[in-house]
């Protein structure tokens, strides 16, 4: 199952060649055919929206024999990630490139969580600055440093949300810091991570090669390549356990060192939010996710706005636990909205 329904508003395809005879879109077990505009052209408009509850979408290209002779060629079926299209609802529209078809799916504004809607400095997500659009063709991908000390479950929360393998227990060892290696998912490309560790003596990356990292990454002439987000990992703590909220050298970084960000949006992630629930419940609180949503504020997020007034965070819980995954999608979107609202703030 998908980590929430996609909702569909329309379907396009342009190909480049005049050979594709039809196109059907497969989904839930359902088929429907795409009816064609032009002969390169095919595209549905849906009234009641295409609702998917599945994992991936396809579509069926049946293309014309070119010598009219033989047996009938199979279908071509291109497959897509539903996780990959739901990444994009910010704005309301995926698009890729297939087997010589350019793909593209609507979303519509009602699918956007209201979460997202009012996230941030309140601009208008319909009316972007000029320099937003081109700035977004230019930048497929998003570069994300990820921050947090040994524990905090920062690997199983990379292979989570994007299935990159690479980031095994080995990558995340103190002392074997390498804040320069990518890593990207073969199943969401749209993000590219790098491993900024913790900003304690024993985690192998200091404070400064993380500020060296991010303004080295802002002199890169392509935005491709620039640093576009930053997620510091926080793992939830839980009152009663002895958990501190932040080590010392976060806490001093928020403080002190925020500045060398400037636009580059600051995620703060708490991580295991799972931990957080099950001791809400084993209080019995009638409603653990409201009591811990709660808590969160009272005891995480307005204690780091205290000490890091003047700086712009966000915030979003996670746990890479089954059951989670809204969690993790709202992360994934969150990171892509606040991207983009940048894109189109001054430089």
């Amino acid at each position: 199952m998908s980590i929430q329904p996609l909702r569909i508003s329309y379907i396009e395809l342009r190909g480049t060649e005049e050979s594709i005879e039809s196109i059907e879109v497969v989904y839930d077990g359902h088929r429907g055919s795409i009816p064609r505009r032009s002969k390169c052209h095919f595209d549905a408009d849906f009234d009641q929206l295409l609702t998917v509850r599945g994992v991936t979408i396809s579509f069926s290209v049946v293309r014309r024999r070119k010598w009219h002779v033989g047996p009938k060629q199979a279908p071509e079926v291109i497959e897509i990630d539903v996780q990959d299209v739901l990444s994009n609802l910010p704005t309301q529209k995926f698009h890729t490139v297939r087997n010589k078809l350019a793909i593209t799916i609507g979303l519509p504004p009602s699918s956007v969580p209201l979460y997202l809607q009012n996230v941030g400095s309140g601009r208008n997500a319909d009316a972007p600055r000029p320099t937003t659009e081109e700035l977004l063709n230019e930048c497929y991908r998003f570069r994300i440093l990820v921050v947090g000390q040994s524990g905090v479950g920062k690997s199983t929360l990379i292979n989570k949300a994007f299935g990159i393998e690479q980031a095994s227990a080995e990558d995340f060892e103190p002392g074997k810091a390498n804040i320069e290696k990518e890593l990207i998912s073969p199943h969401n490309d749209r993000f590219v991570l790098h491993d900024g560790r913790g900003f304690e003596p024993a985690e192998g990356v200091a404070c400064d090669d993380v500020k060296s990292f991010i303004k080295k990454r802002k002199k890169q002439e392509h935005v491709k390549d620039q640093l576009h987000a930053v997620w510091l990992c926080v793992r939830t703590p839980i009152k009663g356990h002895g958990d501190r909220l932040l080590e010392e050298g976060t806490e001093t970084f928020l403080k002190e060192d925020t500045s060398v960000f400037q636009n580059i949006p600051i995620i703060v992630v708490f991580t295991k939010y799972d931990r957080l629930l099950t001791d809400m419940a084993m209080q019995r609180k009638a409603d653990p996710e409201a009591a811990a949503d709660q808590y969160l504020h009272q005891h995480c997020i307005h204690p780091i706005q205290e000490f890091a007034k003047g700086a712009k965070l966000s915030y979003v819980a996670v746990s890479s636990n089954p059951g989670h995954e809204q969690r993790r999608s709202q992360l994934v979107m969150l990171t892509h909205e606040k991207v983009t609202e940048s894109f189109g703030s001054p430089f």
